[in-house]
């Protein structure tokens, strides 16, 4: 056992240096070549552990229905948001190196991937690490160097890549942890192989698909985990205690979601949707401005404030007040080299800023755009 550990992580850092290098000096198809060696070189060495032939039925079929599902509901919504032509063309080079060639690296991904799960006699370490190295593996394969400069195209590789990528790795390792390989491979073959022979593709854009891809392990985990535990002699205490883990951070989630956007605690979240602001907050930022008393304001307050049918946030240039009480109030982005041509009234005022998210205000942005 202690042997196989040691070879284990031999494996996988061959399997992490190696591809790191040959992505270093771009050559061609190295990262399925060294997958498909060391699944083979796994196999051979550490041997295939059977599975469970019921359980893996049972998980088979949740598969599919939620593939099923994925497949219907983003072609109904493509109804709504039009289809885009797909960019593959199907030759003998799609067949090969888009069919071929990846079905193989999908299948000894997910072979060595189970070895590693099967192997794991005295801590689940070896299958951790083995899900943190593919995770970092894609992602250093997939990244450009200019997102590391340009903050919009670095928070759409993480919404729209990164975080379904985490989202698919933990349901494929928890698959082969508890279950089988089998279907694993059938749920990446048809998410990832499709596109090179449907002619077209809904175009429901960046949000969208990301937030699906995230939701649909989900799915998949709820109900797979939910089959395993049926079967699992501590039934009652494990499936409470899986309830738990994912059903209270995603209430406290909504409660803290639903208090900030409808503001009943006198606290607000919105989104910064322009680089007025900059470089307090950024376009695509979210902001938390609070209510206060008009005649708290102070010149350099950073506030919310209606404007016709916008919410605009801008840093208080200065106040007047006239013989009535009642206040006029300019305002400047700290990015605009005038102040704002329109005044602000007192009770145009929402509140004044407290406390700025980075990046999260980005979904809001698109949703809207999807809206217009």
């Amino acid at each position: 056992m202690k042997h196989n550990e040691k070879l284990i992580y031999l494996i996988e850092a061959i399997l992490f240096i190696s591809v790191i290098i040959f992505n270093i000096l771009n050559i061609k198809y190295s990262y399925n070549i060294i997958v498909i060696i060391l699944a083979g070189f796994a196999y051979i060495k550490l041997g295939f552990i059977k599975d469970n032939a019921y359980e893996k039925g049972n998980v088979i079929r949740i598969v599919l229905a939620a593939l099923l599902s994925y497949m219907l509901i983003t072609n109904f919504l493509g109804i709504f948001t039009g289809f885009a032509k797909n960019i593959f063309k199907f030759n003998f080079d799609t067949i090969i190196f888009g069919i071929i060639l990846n079905v193989i690296t999908i299948v000894s991904i997910e072979v060595l991937r189970y070895i590693v799960a099967k192997n794991c006699y005295r801590s689940k370490l070896p299958i951790i690490l083995f899900t943190f190295i593919m995770i970092i593996l894609n992602i250093v394969m997939q990244i450009k160097m200019n997102y590391l400069s340009d903050r919009w195209l670095l928070f759409v590789f993480i919404s729209t890549f990164v975080v379904p990528l985490i989202a698919q790795e933990l349901l494929y390792s928890y698959i082969a942890y508890k279950n089988s390989l089998v279907p694993n491979i059938i749920y990446r073959i048809a998410m990832e192989l499709y596109v090179y022979v449907i002619p077209i593709i809904p175009n429901l854009g960046n949000y969208i698909y990301s937030v699906l891809k995230v939701f649909l392990p989900f799915i998949i985990y709820y109900f797979a985990n939910k089959s395993i535990l049926k079967n699992s002699k501590d039934k009652k205490y494990s499936k409470r205690v899986s309830r738990r883990l994912i059903y209270t951070p995603i209430i406290i989630f909504l409660v803290i979601c639903v208090t900030l956007i409808t503001g009943i605690f006198g606290w607000k979240m919105i989104a910064i949707g322009s680089g007025s602001m900059e470089p307090e907050f950024y376009m695509g930022d979210a902001v938390i401005y609070k209510t206060v008393n008009k005649n708290e304001l102070k010149i350099g307050d950073i506030i919310a404030f209606n404007s016709g049918r916008r919410v605009i946030t801008h840093r208080i240039y200065s106040i007047k007040k006239d013989s009535f009480g009642n206040m006029t109030i300019t305002t400047k982005g700290d990015n605009n080299k005038a102040v704002d041509q329109d005044t602000v009234s007192s009770d145009d005022v929402l509140g004044v800023v407290k406390y700025v998210f980075k990046f999260i205000g980005y979904p809001t942005l698109w949703l809207n755009e999807i809206l217009e």
